[in-house]
């Protein structure tokens, strides 16, 4: 069980990726590529940085409970 989830773990990562570097060549191969002129908003910046942060603690946190909870159940 624990290798097919492995598996599909892996070729989700190798799809993302490789999604990843197609659109990262298409992108740069483009002609006449001028980059966007963005604001500085620091606030913004947090709140972009922020999100996945919590989005990977809401994740971990019950992920850890449940294996220390395994172990020491035995």
């Amino acid at each position: 069980m624990r290798l097919v989830v492995m598996g599909m773990c892996a070729l989700v990562a190798t799809g993302v990726f490789a999604a990843m570097f197609v659109s990262i060549w298409s992108t740069r191969r483009a002609t006449a590529a001028a980059p966007t002129a963005f604001r500085q908003s620091v606030a913004m910046e947090l709140v972009w940085a922020a999100i996945p942060c919590l989005m990977i603690l809401a994740a971990a946190v019950p992920a850890v409970i449940a294996i220390v909870s395994a172990h020491t159940s035995d």
